[in-house]
C-alpha cells in the first residue's frame, strides 16, 4: 500500500486547491471525469480499496468490478457508487447519499456527497465525490474511552468532525485559564443524594460548557460557527449548555452564549415539539443510545417553520456515565429534495398505473381469449417493459423437475433462454413442495444469498444477478414459474413488483387452466360430439363463474365502503347536529344580553359605538340566526344522506329478511346521482317516481340493491349513448315504478332512450354478453342479475323494448318467500 500522497510530484510541481485538497483529506475523495472515469482518488480511497492508484485511474467502477478480482462486498459497494454517479450525470444536480460496507466484522456507513463541476461551454465535466465515515455515530460510549488526556468537548467534536478533533485536543491541553461560567438558578445537589434541579448543570457538563464558550474554546467555536450544520449541546436535565451561531440565528436568541441555561420551554417551539424534543432528550440520555436522522418540524425565531434532519448524542464522562447529549440538525427544506421527492413520487405511481394497466390488460386478455400462446407472450413482453427488467420468463417443469423455458422476452445484449436450459441438479424436491405452497423467492444477489455454490454456476451461465421467482400453481399442482431476471447487475426488487408478480402468476394459472380444459373438450368433440358439449359448458360455466365472484367482490368492495363512509361521517354529524340546538340557545342568550345592555345604556362609551358600527352589530344579529337555521339544514341533509349510505350497503343484513324497497331504490339513485347530472353531451336526466303502496317485501336487500345499480346504470349508458349520436334536442328521463299483483311486487325501470332490437333482447341475459364499445362493459351485469332475481328470490327479469321506443326491465318477485325445501323442489 502507498504512503503519503496517492499522486506523488516533482518540486516545480504547483499543486491547485483541489488537488491539496483530495491528496491531503482524510475522507475518500474521488474526482470523476463526465464518463464517470476516475481521474483522481485521495490516500482514504486507496486504503479503502487495496488497489493502487495506477490500477484505479482511468477506470470506471463497473471496469473495477470486472477486470479485478475483488471481494464481493466491495463490488457491492462500487455498484452503489455507479448508481449515483449514474443519476448525477442524467440528472446534473448533486446529490448526497448513503453507502454501506461489510468491513472487519462489522457494517461501516459513508454518507458521500456527488457534486457535478461544468466547463466554460456548460457542459458537464467532473464530478467530486466526498465520503465520510459515519459509523461511529452509533454509539457515543466507544468514542470516549478511545481518547484519553482529551476533555469531552474535544471528544465529541472529534466524533462529529474528525478534522477538528485534533485542535480540540490542543487547546484542552494549552489553556489552563479558563473562565467560570455562569449559572443560572443553579441549586447544589444535597450530600442525601438528591438530583439536580431542572436547569442546573452538572460540573462535569459545566466544565465541558466552559471549554466550549470560554478560553481556549474559541478556536472550537469558531469552526463551529462556519460549518453549515445546526450544533446544540444540553446537560443531563436537558438544560442548553452552548450552541454554534447557526442554531442561534435558527432559534431567535441572536449570540450563542444566551442559550446557556435555558430550556426548550423558553424557546420559540410549539407545545407539541417541545414535548417531542423532551422525550428524545430522555430517550437518547436513559438509553445511552443515539438517535439518528430523525426528521421534524421546526419552528424558528423568525416564526417560519421549517423541516430538520436531526441526530441526538449521549455524551459521557471520564467514567462512562451519561452527563448529557449533543444534537446536530441539517436542514432539509431545500427546495432540490422536494423537487426530487416530487419527481420520485410523481415516478412511483407513474409505475404503479402501469403495473395496473398491465394486470388489467392481461385479465381482460384471459377474459377474452383462450390462446395461451399469445396470453403468455404478452404477459413477459409487457412485464419486461413495466419491471425495466433484462429478462422475463415462464419455466414449465416436466420430469424430475427439470424442464424448459416455454416463452421469453429478452433484452439485448442478453442471451435467449428458450428451451431446454440443461439440468439444474441443485434443485431438490423440498425447493418444488416449497413453491408448491406458494413460495416466492426474491434474490436481490445470487453471490450474496447463501445459494449452493452449484445453483450459483448453474444461475451465472444464463447471465443472471439478480432474480424475482413466483409459482404458478395450478389446482394445487405446480406447473411452473414466473421469473423476472436482472442480468446487468444485482437488484432490489419492490414489494409492489412482487405484488404484481403474484398477481399475474394468479392469473396465468387461471389462464393455463382454461386453456387445458379448452384443450380437453376440443380433443373430446372428435371423439363424441356431445362429450365435447358438455365439456365446453363446463368451461364456459367456469369462466362465467370466475367473473361472477370478481364482479360480487366488486359490489361487495362498494358496499363495505359506502357503510364505512356512513359511518364515519356519522359520528361528526351527530356531534354538530346536537349541538346545533345548544348553541342555538346560547346565542340567544348573547343577543338578550345585548339588548338589556342596550336598555340599561342607552349611551355607551365612544369606543363601544365605534366598535357597534364597525362590525354592523344590528345586521350580525340578524344574519346569525340564518347560519345557525343553515347548520341545521345542512346537518340534516348529511343525516339523510348517511342514512341513504347505509340502506344501499346493508353489511348488516347478509340474510333475507323483509325490507322497504322504495329506501333501495332511492339509495340506488344517490350512488349514481353524479351520472345523472348534465354533461357536454347531453342535458341533465330527469327521474320520475311512480312509486305504489308496496309492503315490505321478503329478500336479501344487497343483492336486490346491485340489480337495481345494474338496471339504473345501464338505463343512463343507454341515455348517454343516445344523446350523443343524435343531433335532435331531447330530454332523457327515467320512470322508477312499482306496484302490487298477484302476491308480487313488481319493480320497472323504464328510460327514453333508443331502445333494443328483438334479436339482442334474445341474448340479454347470456354471460359476457354486451353492446357496449370494448373496454366499458364486461357483459355480466344483466346475467348476475338475472341470476339473483331468478335463481335466489325464484322471481322473475324482463325485458320490453322495440327500436326507437325506450327500454323496460320489470322486476317480479314474490312478497314472501317460498320455504326452502319449496324451493329445491320447483328448481
Amino acid at each position: 500500500m502507498n504512503s503519503g500522497s496517492a499522486f506523488p510530484r516533482s518540486p516545480r510541481q504547483v499543486a491547485s486547491p483541489l488537488d491539496q485538497l483530495i491528496d491531503q483529506s482524510p475522507d475518500a475523495i474521488a474526482q470523476y471525469d463526465a464518463l464517470g472515469r476516475y481521474q483522481r482518488v485521495s490516500l482514504a480511497v486507496v486504503s479503502l480499496l487495496g488497489l493502487t492508484p495506477s490500477e484505479i485511474l482511468g477506470c470506471t467502477n463497473e471496469d473495477l468490478m470486472g477486470q479485478l478480482d475483488l471481494a464481493p462486498d466491495l463490488k457491492l459497494y462500487l455498484a452503489q457508487i455507479e448508481a449515483s454517479l449514474k443519476r448525477v450525470l442524467a440528472s446534473g444536480r448533486a446529490e448526497t447519499a448513503l453507502h454501506s460496507l461489510p468491513w472487519g466484522g462489522t457494517l461501516k456507513l459513508y454518507e458521500t456527497s456527488y457534486t457535478p463541476l461544468w466547463d466554460g461551454a456548460g457542459q458537464l465535466c467532473q464530478i467530486i465525490a466526498l465520503g465520510r465515515d459515519v459509523s461511529r455515530y452509533q454509539t457515543a460510549m466507544a468514542v470516549l474511552p478511545a481518547h484519553p488526556g482529551k476533555s469531552a468537548a474535544s471528544a465529541v467534536l472529534g466524533a462529529v468532525m474528525p478534522e477538528l478533533e485534533e485542535a480540540g485536543a490542543e487547546t484542552a491541553e494549552t489553556d489552563t485559564h479558563r473562565a467560570k461560567m455562569p449559572a443560572p438558578n443553579r441549586a447544589e445537589p444535597s450530600d442525601a443524594g438528591d438530583k439536580a434541579p431542572l436547569n442546573s448543570p452538572t460540573p462535569a457538563l459545566e466544565i465541558f460548557t466552559v471549554e466550549l464558550i470560554n478560553g481556549s474554546a474559541e478556536l472550537l467555536q469558531a469552526v463551529l460557527n462556519s460549518i453549515p450544520q445546526y450544533i446544540f449541546w444540553k446537560d443531563r436535565n436537558s438544560v442548553y449548555l452552548g450552541c454554534n451561531r447557526r442554531w442561534a440565528e435558527m432559534a431567535g436568541i441572536g449570540d450563542p452564549e444566551n442559550v446557556v441555561g435555558l430550556t426548550d420551554a423558553d424557546l420559540p417551539w410549539t407545545q407539541e415539539q417541545k414535548d417531542w424534543y423532551l422525550e428524545c432528550d430522555r430517550t437518547v440520555m436513559e438509553t445511552d443510545t443515539p438517535m439518528l436522522r430523525i426528521k421534524q418540524s421546526q419552528l424558528q425565531g423568525d416564526g417560519r417553520l421549517t423541516w430538520r434532519e436531526t441526530s441526538k448524542l449521549p455524551l459521557h464522562d471520564a467514567a462512562g456515565n451519561v452527563i448529557g447529549l449533543l444534537g446536530t440538525i441539517e436542514d432539509v427544506t431545500d427546495r432540490k429534495i422536494a423537487e426530487d421527492l416530487l419527481r420520485q413520487s410523481e415516478a412511483k405511481f407513474r409505475k404503479l398505473a402501469q403495473q395496473e394497466e398491465l394486470l388489467n390488460h392481461i385479465c381482460q386478455q384471459i377474459r377474452q381469449s383462450l390462446n395461451l400462446e399469445d396470453i403468455l407472450q404478452t404477459t413477459v413482453q409487457e412485464l419486461r417493459q413495466v419491471f425495466e427488467a433484462d429478462r422475463v420468463l415462464v419455466y414449465q417443469f416436466g420430469q424430475a423437475w427439470q424442464g424448459r423455458v416455454v416463452v421469453e422476452a429478452v433484452n439485448e445484449p442478453w442471451t435467449s433462454t428458450l428451451g431446454d436450459l440443461g439440468a439444474d441438479n441443485c434443485f431438490p424436491e423440498k425447493f418444488a413442495a416449497l413453491y408448491s405452497d406458494g413460495r416466492v423467492r426474491v434474490i436481490e444477489d445470487i453471490t450474496a444469498a447463501g445459494l449452493d455454490s452449484c445453483h450459483v454456476q448453474y444461475l451465472q451461465q444464463l447471465q443472471v444477478r439478480a432474480n424475482l421467482i413466483v409459482p404458478i400453481v395450478i389446482q394445487d399442482d405446480l406447473w411452473g414459474l414466473l421469473i423476472a431476471h436482472q442480468c446487468s447487475q444485482p437488484r432490489q426488487w419492490k414489494d409492489s413488483e412482487v405484488d404484481l408478480l403474484k398477481s399475474l402468476a394468479g392469473h396465468l394459472g387461471v389462464a393455463i387452466r382454461q386453456a387445458e380444459l379448452y384443450e380437453q373438450a376440443t380433443v373430446s368433440a372428435a371423439q363424441a360430439r356431445l362429450q365435447a358439449q358438455q365439456l365446453e359448458g363446463a368451461l364456459q360455466e367456469l369462466q362465467s363463474t370466475q367473473a361472477q365472484l370478481v364482479q360480487t367482490e366488486k359490489m361487495s368492495s362498494l358496499g363495505q365502503l359506502v357503510a364505512g363512509v356512513a359511518h364515519e361521517i356519522n359520528n361528526p354529524v351527530n356531534f354538530i347536529y346536537g349541538n346545533v340546538a345548544y348553541i342555538r340557545t346560547y346565542v340567544q342568550d348573547l343577543v338578550g344580553l345585548i339588548q338589556l345592555y342596550r336598555q340599561a345604556y342607552p349611551q355607551p362609551g365612544l369606543a363601544i359605538t365605534d366598535y357597534i358600527e364597525h362590525i354592523d352589530l344590528d345586521y350580525l344579529l340578524q344574519d346569525l340566526e340564518k347560519i345557525l337555521k343553515s347548520f341545521r339544514v345542512g346537518a340534516d341533509r348529511i343525516r339523510q344522506i348517511v342514512l341513504s349510505l347505509r340502506n344501499f350497503s346493508r353489511l348488516d343484513e347478509a340474510d333475507m329478511k323483509a325490507v322497504n324497497i322504495h329506501e333501495g331504490l332511492e339509495s340506488t339513485l344517490l350512488i349514481l346521482q353524479h351520472r345523472l347530472k348534465a354533461s357536454d353531451q347531453r342535458p341533465e336526466i330527469t327521474i320520475y317516481r311512480d312509486f305504489g303502496n308496496l309492503p315490505e317485501v321478503e329478500c336479501y336487500p344487497s343483492q336486490l340493491n346491485q340489480v337495481f345499480m345494474n338496471l339504473i346504470a345501464n338505463a343512463i349508458d343507454a341515455l348517454d349513448q343516445h344523446c350523443s349520436s343524435s343531433t335532435a334536442s331531447s330530454s332523457p328521463s327515467i320512470t322508477l315504478a312499482t306496484r302490487v299483483q298477484h302476491g308480487c311486487a313488481i319493480i320497472s325501470v323504464h328510460d327514453n332512450g333508443p331502445g333494443i332490437s328483438p334479436q339482442i333482447q334474445d341474448r340479454l341475459f347470456d354471460p359476457f354478453f354486451t353492446t357496449k364499445p370494448i373496454g366499458q362493459g364486461t357483459g355480466l351485469g344483466l346475467s348476475i342479475s338475472h341470476q339473483i332475481v331468478v335463481e335466489t328470490h325464484c322471481g322473475q327479469l324482463t325485458c320490453s323494448s322495440a327500436r326507437g321506443s325506450g327500454c323496460e326491465f320489470r322486476v317480479t318477485i314474490p312478497l314472501k318467500q317460498a320455504p326452502p325445501s319449496m324451493v329445491s323442489r320447483v328448481a
